[in-house]
């Protein structure tokens, strides 16, 4: 249960004035505040608006059109409204949604990554199940094991290599030792800067005679790069599920999409999704969502491109920090390996450039992605004062110059690029 530890004021202020206020005042600091975390973005304006309309904070069921009718329909019996046009819509997004996935299958009813990750294993296997997913501590989603259980199959990690590759070998050898084939293997990893290799596990699950075994990829992380053709796509590697959420370096609302190729799946996971797990998929944020798959359709190419050239340069602006490692990338993450990223997350976040620190391995590092300075179209000289300033950060030599430096960049971020926003400018 949630519970406040902010002292409310003794005296109650008129309630419109003082939620105005606070928000008015917490607005002001946002526009010096840079986003550099790796799990976040920003919806275009267009997107926005059509999930911020009134008139489409309704329900929308999975329903079926009635013959003749236009804006009446059926859904198990109840007669309810037909959206005609979120139809429309729905169609030109799944187009390009099957386009940039090459995958025919689109479902859009989950809320999340972890709805994804409930949604395809409670379709997909049954208790007593043993499903194997990538360990918290090489990266692995923290949720994943405990969900596993909670749903009544077996959880069981793997690690990764030095490499950042999967252990072939050791991987085998936990196969050969669990006693019954697992039902998935789920790759969840969040701190993405290179591409597991999904074909090796898929060549090695079937020597084993697997072939019944799915290959899940969670990329809710990279599912922006994939899109724009600048990350391997898992499907044409052998993964069966390509799932994640939808606001990450694909730019869209908080939630999410599984996509796949083969139709008895996407058959399984319709199924259990509408029969159990989503009663209406929430409107406004699938509206956005809809706008995003079409605005990556037609920009997410040199989208996907510039967030890989951004984060290359800002690892060459950060390499050499004594004290520190940059780990080279092929995303739009970067690690930063450092005794103290506990301590410099604390000191970029009061400062307004909010980043995230994670351990992997066991060791300490800071996660940057530029997904989201990336789309308000941050430009190479600004970048590299951005680096720099992160940089005096980092080295305790932050000055009032900085500071000043920080709110000219951040007022400059004022646009989202990649988006049809631009397209209504002209």
């Amino acid at each position: 249960m949630n519970h406040s530890t902010y002292a409310v004021p003794s005296v109650a202020p008129s309630a419109h004035s003082f939620i105005i206020e606070q928000f008015e005042e917490a607005l002001a600091r946002r526009t010096s505040t840079v986003s550099l975390t790796a799990n976040e973005n920003v919806l275009s304006d267009t997107a926005r608006a059509l999930g911020q309309n009134r008139h489409y904070d309704r329900y929308l069921f999975n329903v079926r059109p009635i013959a003749g009718q236009r804006y009446a329909a059926e859904f198990g019996g109840m007669q309810v409204e037909h959206f005609p046009e979120v139809e429309t819509l729905k169609a030109l997004a799944t187009r390009a949604a099957q386009t940039m996935f090459n995958a025919e299958f689109v479902e859009y009813r989950v809320l999340s990554g972890v709805h994804c990750t409930l949604s395809v294993l409670a379709a997909l296997s049954v208790p007593g199940d043993i499903v194997m997913s990538l360990a918290p501590e090489s990266g692995g989603h923290f949720a994943t094991g405990p969900l596993v259980q909670k749903i009544g199959r077996q959880s069981v990690f793997f690690g990764l290599g030095t490499d950042g590759q999967i252990d072939l070998d050791a991987f085998d050898a936990q196969l050969q030792a669990l006693g019954q084939p697992p039902a998935a293997v789920l790759l969840d990893h969040g701190l993405t800067t290179r591409a597991i290799a999904v074909r090796p596990l898929r060549k090695l699950l079937n020597r084993r005679g697997l072939d019944r075994t799915l290959i899940i990829c969670d990329a809710s992380h990279t599912l922006g790069l994939i899109a724009g053709q600048a990350y391997p796509n898992p499907l044409d590697e052998g993964a069966d599920i390509l799932q994640g959420n939808t606001h990450k370096s694909l730019p869209g609302p908080h939630r999410a999409l599984i996509v796949c190729r083969r139709a008895d799946l996407a058959r399984q996971i319709e199924h259990n999704v509408g029969g159990a797990l989503v009663s209406s998929p929430n409107l406004p944020g699938l509206l956005q969502l809809f706008v995003t798959l079409m605005e990556m359709e037609r920009h997410g190419q040199a989208y996907a491109e510039r967030m890989c050239a951004n984060a290359r340069q800002l690892h060459a602006a950060l390499a050499g920090l004594p004290g520190w490692t940059a780990h080279a990338t092929d995303t739009h993450m970067l690690l930063l390996e450092g005794a103290f990223s506990q301590h410099a997350a604390q000191q970029l976040n009061e400062l307004g450039i909010r980043v995230n620190n994670k351990r992997i391995d066991g060791r300490d590092c800071l996660r940057f992605g530029v997904q989201e300075i990336t789309r308000l179209g941050i430009a190479g000289e600004d970048l590299d004062a951005l680096a720099h300033i992160i940089r005096n950060v980092l080295t305790d030599s932050v000055n009032a110059a900085d500071r000043i430096r920080l709110a000219h960049i951040c007022h400059r971020l004022n646009r989202v690029h990649y988006s049809f926003d631009e397209e209504s400018c002209r």
